[in-house]
């Protein structure tokens, strides 16, 4: 395409003539499928546990580390192509931002399994947790130092001194390694144990942890590995198999990283579960008097004298807007759009024989199974087609009632 030409286009003809290169894999998209299921069956769980006050320093970790693990899932899931959550115009490939991000939450899941899963006595834990907070603070040290903040600097230099008594007078400190004393009181690292072999005791084998923290780290920093090779094959934003397969490998790692660490929070939680049920029984409760009355309006519409074509709006928030459309005599059809996008994300006929789910977007909605959270993979039932259903377009949450 010439300069010439650009210059005559609309930027809509723009934007359509860079949608470059060949719809993804079927692999490619059955990842992008499991990433979806699993962080939104996450956000699920993380607030299935939300309001529990917690027992131990054990307990209050594991809910910082998950959050935070959740949270870097929920930032890569809009970036990935091709993904269900926002509406581009174009997919940008770009698996250098998603292997930081990655990254990022390989460190939480080896951050989570050192100080909330991994088994030690009390007296071990106390001594990994000082090290942390000596490491926290010196980290800060330096910051501020950078500032030239001296006042900052001195408080929390007499913070480190502190934690650094404490350390000492530890009794599973007391009995490690003059060397590995050495480095923990100097606060430059985090850990007792190197993360390759928390890595391991975490479920990734040590050879792949390696080749994995050295790939995803070399984007991190604009150093000569994260550019050297920029050219036809990555880093111009377009889709190529090199692209698609180290996207591939960000998204397949994210997913289980979030897996292990969602079962290792169920376990930490199980006594605690019954509590966590009564608190998602009672939102549903809520929830379910909310759709009544939005059920009772829709049925309504075809006896508040509409004539067959007409349409109304029965509901207009900032996530959806639902239209309610008399097509024939005692039949309504409702739609459920996104607000944003306008796009039909699902669409009901409601008659005196009973309401009927037509469609639906299998990526916009949250499912839920008599009362318990199920993925996609998990619809089959559907086919029976001896269901019931409500839509909660507050949390968009599909509610079915099967055998």
């Amino acid at each position: 395409m010439t300069d010439e030409t650009l210059e005559t286009l609309t930027h809509d003809e723009i934007v359509d003539f860079s949608r470059l290169g060949d719809k993804p894999s079927d692999n490619y998209m059955r990842v992008v499928d499991m990433l979806d299921n699993v962080v939104r069956e996450c956000m699920y769980v993380s607030r299935s546990y939300s309001g529990i006050a917690s027992p131990s320093a054990k307990h209050y970790y594991a809910s910082v580390l998950f959050t935070a693990l959740v949270t870097k899932g929920v930032t890569l899931a809009p970036i990935m192509p091709f993904t269900p959550w926002v509406n581009k115009r174009i997919e940008h490939w770009d698996y250098a931002s998603a292997a930081g991000i990655v990254r990022t939450m390989l460190e939480l899941r080896i951050a989570f399994y050192y100080l909330c899963s991994d088994q030690c006595d009390e007296t071990e834990w106390e001594c990994r947790w000082n090290i942390f907070n000596l490491h926290d603070c010196t980290s800060r040290i330096r910051m501020f130092t950078a500032l030239d903040n001296n006042e900052e600097v001195a408080k929390l230099s007499q913070a480190a001194d502190e934690i650094r008594d404490r350390l000492r007078g530890n009794a599973f400190f007391d009995i490690l390694p003059d060397k590995k004393k050495k480095t923990a009181l100097h606060g430059q690292s985090a850990y007792l144990f190197p993360l390759e072999d928390i890595a391991e005791e975490a479920g990734v084998e040590k050879t792949l942890f390696r080749w994995l923290y050295v790939l995803l780290s070399s984007h991190v920093h604009a150093l000569p590995m994260s550019f050297f090779r920029i050219g036809e094959e990555r880093g111009r934003g377009l889709p190529t198999p090199v692209e698609e397969g180290y996207t591939s490998i960000c998204l397949s790692l994210a997913s289980t990283l979030l897996v292990s660490t969602r079962d290792e929070v169920h376990s930490l939680f199980r006594d605690f579960k019954a509590r966590a049920d009564d608190i998602i029984e009672r939102e549903n409760r809520e929830a379910q008097m909310a759709l009544s009355v939005l059920e009772a309006k829709t049925k309504a519409v075809a006896a508040e004298g509409m004539t067959v074509g007409e349409t109304k709006v029965l509901l207009f928030t900032e996530v959806m807007i639902i239209e309610a459309t008399l097509v024939q005599e005692n039949t309504v059809e409702v739609r459920y759009r996104d607000t944003k996008s306008g796009e039909v994300v699902l669409q009901s006929t409601e008659s005196e024989k009973g309401t009927y789910l037509d469609l639906y977007d299998l990526y916009y909605w949250t499912f839920m199974l008599n009362g318990e959270h199920v993925t996609n993979n998990q619809m089959s039932f559907m086919d029976a087609n001896n269901f019931a259903f409500k839509v909660d377009p507050y949390t968009r949450t599909l509610h079915f009632k099967h055998g």
